[in-house]
C-alpha cells in the first residue's frame, strides 16, 4: 500500500508496548506498517517475552530498518515499558500505542494536524471495540467531601468532535515532547488520568481528534504466551499499591469500587488458567471471555440504539 509522505522533518516515533498480551504484536505492527504514511519509526518493547515473540520482533528488526525492538529479560510494568522506549527516541512527536490497539487507515495525519492547530501537548483518537464506542477521551472532577478532596473520573462517550479533554485514554496517544518536556510515565494507577493531571499542572492541554480512529481488540484470544503479561497486568495487589501512590501524589481520595469490579471480572474470566496454565484451562478462559463479550456487546448495542447516540454520532461524522 502506498501513502503520501508526511512533510520533511515531521517524522514520528511510534512506541508499541504490550497491554496484557504478547500475541498481539504482529497484528498491531502490521497495521502500523500498512496504514501509516512515512517517515516514521517503531520502537517495540517486550520485556520477558516468550521465544516466539522474541524471535518475531528480532526478525522484524532485521527486515525493517525503521523498527527497533527492546527485549529485556524480565516482565515490565506498564510505565517501565513506556519509559524504556521514550528514552530511546529523539523525535519531537511520539505515539504511545498498546499492542492490542489496531490503528485504522489515515489515523496519524489528523492527530498531527490537531496537535499543531490546537497547540496541544497530547491528542487521542476515537477508540472503538467490540461493544461499539470505547472512548472519546476522558473527564475528571474534584469536590470537597468532609474536608478531603474527592476525585472522580470517567470515560466520555459523547461529544464526538474535536475538543479539549481532561485526559487521553492511553491505548493510543500522540505526545508533543517539546511541550511536554522531560515527561515519564509514573508507576501509578490510573496512569492515563495521571497524564491528564500532569498536563493540567503544567498548563498544557489534551484533545480528542475523532477523524483518527483506532480499535481496541480485547481478549479473546489468549495464547499460552500471554499468561505471564496478563497476570501482571491484572494483579489486584499491584493495582492497590499503584493506586495508593496515585492518591498520595495528588492528594485525592476516590471510590475504587468500579475499578475493583473490573479487575475482579478479568480474574474470574481468566479462571484456573491463572494458577494452572494448560490447554484446557486456557480454552475455558477464552470461552469465558468470548461469551462475556458477546453478551456485553448485545446489551450495549440495544442501549446505543435506544439512547439515540448512534443518530447523533452519524450527524457529527458528516459535519
Amino acid at each position: 500500500m502506498t501513502h503520501e509522505r508526511m512533510p520533511s522533518g515531521e517524522g514520528v516515533a511510534i512506541v508499541v508496548v504490550p497491554r496484557d498480551r504478547f500475541s498481539m504484536f504482529a497484528r498491531c505492527l502490521d497495521a502500523i506498517e500498512a496504514r501509516t504514511p512515512p517517515p516514521f519509526r517503531v520502537v517495540a518493547v517486550a520485556g520477558g517475552a516468550d521465544p516466539a515473540t522474541r524471535s518475531y520482533l528480532e526478525g522484524l528488526r532485521t527486515m525493517r530498518p525503521h523498527v527497533t525492538a527492546l527485549l529485556p529479560d524480565r516482565l515490565l510494568e506498564q510505565s517501565e515499558s513506556r519509559n524504556l522506549a521514550l528514552r530511546q527516541v529523539r523525535e519531537r512527536f511520539v505515539v504511545v500505542l498498546e499492542n492490542d490497539t489496531i490503528v485504522q487507515e489515515g489515523w496519524l495525519p489528523p492527530l498531527l494536524e490537531c496537535l499543531r492547530e490546537e497547540r496541544a501537548a497530547a491528542v487521542a483518537p476515537l477508540l472503538w471495540w467490540y461493544r461499539g464506542l470505547h472512548a472519546a477521551g476522558g473527564s475528571f472532577e474534584e469536590r470537597d467531601q468532609d474536608g478531603a478532596v474527592a476525585f472522580d473520573y470517567r470515560i466520555n462517550y459523547s461529544g464526538i468532535r474535536r475538543r479539549r479533554i481532561d485526559y487521553p485514554e492511553n491505548h493510543c496517544v500522540l505526545i508533543d515532547r517539546e511541550r511536554l518536556a522531560d515527561f515519564e510515565f509514573d508507576e501509578v494507577e490510573p496512569f492515563d488520568v495521571d497524564l491528564g493531571l500532569t498536563l493540567r499542572q503544567r498548563g498544557l492541554s489534551a484533545f480528542l481528534e475523532p477523524r483518527s480512529l483506532a480499535h481496541y481488540e480485547a481478549p479473546p484470544p489468549l495464547e499460552r504466551r500471554d499468561l505471564p503479561p496478563f497476570r501482571l497486568r491484572w494483579d489486584w495487589t499491584a493495582w492497590e499499591r499503584s493506586n495508593l501512590r496515585f492518591e498520595r501524589k495528588w492528594g485525592f481520595v476516590y471510590d475504587r469500587a468500579c475499578k475493583r469490579a473490573s479487575y475482579r471480572r478479568q480474574r474470574l474470566k481468566f479462571g484456573l488458567a491463572a494458577r494452572y496454565p494448560n490447554a484446557l484451562t486456557l480454552a475455558a478462559a477464552n470461552l469465558a471471555f468470548g461469551a462475556t463479550n458477546r453478551l456485553q456487546a448485545a446489551v450495549a448495542h440495544r442501549r446505543w440504539l435506544r439512547s439515540g447516540a448512534a443518530r447523533l454520532f452519524r450527524l457529527h461524522a458528516t459535519e
